[in-house]
C-alpha cells in the first residue's frame, strides 16, 4: 500500500511539473511574441530620409562655401567637408584651404536611426564678378537729376533739357506703347560750334571693375529737319572718362584732349521717331572710378535716353 502511495504522489508531481513548465513556456512565448508587436497607434515608417544639398560662393571670399540643406524625412545632419574638417549645422558655411574639389559629403538621418548620404565634388574657384553699376536716371524721367556737374567758368551745370520725345522702349527694353521722356539738346545747348554759358554737358560718375570689359550702351534720335550742319555734321558724343570730377571744367579738358577711355560719336539722322541703339565696349581704368560724359553738336532737337553700363557680355 505504501508503495501505490509513493507511486501516486511520484505521478501526481510529475504531472503537476509538466502543466507548471508548459505554462511559463507559454507565458514567455506569449510575451516574445508581444515584444515583436508594434505599440498601439504606431505606423510603418515608409518614409526614409533622403540626402541632397547646393552650395554657393560667400561673394567676399570664394574659398567660404554656403551650404543649402535639401534632405527630407530627417533631424539630425553630418557634413563630413573632406578636408578633415565635420559640422552638424543644417546650412553650415566652411571656408577651404583654397582653390580645388574637395568631395563634401551629407549624411542625413532620423528619430528611427534611418540615413541617408550624398557626397557631391564641390569646386572651389576664383571665379571674379565684376560690378554692374546702378545708372541713376538712366531711362532720363526725372528730369536731368542724377547728370550735373558744376563749372568753375559759369557754363551751366545742367545736364540736357527734359523732353517728352524719349525712346518708345522703357529701361528694360519692353515697348512702351507711347514715347517716354528723355534728354534733348539743340543749337543753344551744343558745344563746339555754338559754345555758350548755356553748354549743355550731362556727367554721372560710376564705380566699375578695374581694368574690366565694359559695355556703353544708350538711344539716340536726331531731328531731320533742314539746317544749316555744323562742320562735322549732326551728332552725339558718349564718352567715358578717366576718373571722377568735382569741376565740369576739368571733365571737358579730358574731353577735348583725347584723354577719354570711350568716345562715340553718333551721326545717324532718322528723325525725333527713329531711336537708334548703341552699344560700345570699352576697358575700364585701374582704379575703376569712371564718368559717363554725354554731350551734342547740332542745329536741331537732338535725343538721348536708357543710358546703361554693364560688363561686356
Amino acid at each position: 500500500m505504501k508503495n501505490k502511495t509513493n507511486i501516486l504522489f511520484k505521478t501526481t508531481m510529475l504531472c503537476l511539473s509538466l502543466l507548471t513548465a508548459s505554462f511559463i513556456s507559454s507565458c514567455v512565448g506569449d510575451e516574445l511574441f508581444r515584444d515583436d508587436l508594434p505599440e498601439a497607434g504606431s505606423q510603418v515608417d515608409n518614409f526614409l530620409p533622403t540626402a541632397d544639398f547646393s552650395y554657393v560662393p560667400d561673394a567676399n571670399d570664394f574659398k567660404t562655401i554656403k551650404f543649402t540643406n535639401l534632405a527630407t524625412e530627417s533631424n539630425t545632419f553630418l557634413w563630413d567637408f573632406g578636408s578633415g574638417a565635420t559640422s552638424t549645422a543644417q546650412d553650415p558655411s566652411h571656408t577651404f584651404a583654397g582653390e580645388g574639389s574637395y568631395p563634401v559629403t551629407l549624411t542625413a538621418s532620423d528619430a528611427n536611426g534611418e540615413s541617408a548620404s550624398k557626397t557631391i565634388q564641390v569646386e572651389v574657384v576664383d571665379l571674379f564678378v565684376p560690378l554692374t553699376p546702378t545708372i541713376i536716371n538712366g531711362d532720363m524721367e526725372d528730369s536731368s537729376n542724377g547728370w550735373k556737374i558744376s563749372f568753375s567758368n559759369g557754363w551751366s551745370g545742367n545736364g540736357f533739357e527734359s523732353s517728352s520725345d524719349g525712346s518708345w522702349l522703357r529701361y528694360d527694353g519692353t515697348d512702351n506703347g507711347s514715347k517716354t521722356r528723355g534728354a534733348k539738346w539743340n543749337m543753344t545747348r551744343s558745344a563746339a560750334e555754338w559754345t555758350t554759358s548755356n553748354t549743355r554737358h550731362a556727367y554721372q560718375a560710376i564705380v566699375v571693375s578695374p581694368n574690366w570689359e565694359y559695355t556703353l550702351e544708350f538711344e539716340y534720335a536726331i531731328k531731320d529737319d533742314a539746317a544749316t550742319d555744323p562742320i562735322g555734321g549732326r551728332r552725339v558724343v558718349a564718352e567715358i572718362l578717366d576718373g571722377h570730377f568735382t569741376d565740369g571744367v576739368d571733365a571737358y579738358n579730358q574731353s577735348q584732349a583725347g584723354g577719354a577711355l570711350l568716345t562715340y560719336v553718333g551721326s545717324e539722322v532718322k528723325g525725333k521717331t527713329v531711336f537708334t541703339t548703341v552699344k560700345v565696349d570699352f576697358t575700364s581704368n585701374a582704379s575703376g572710378l569712371v564718368s559717363i560724359w554725354l554731350w551734342a553738336v547740332t542745329p536741331v532737337d537732338l535725343y538721348v535716353d536708357n543710358v546703361k553700363v554693364y560688363p561686356k557680355l
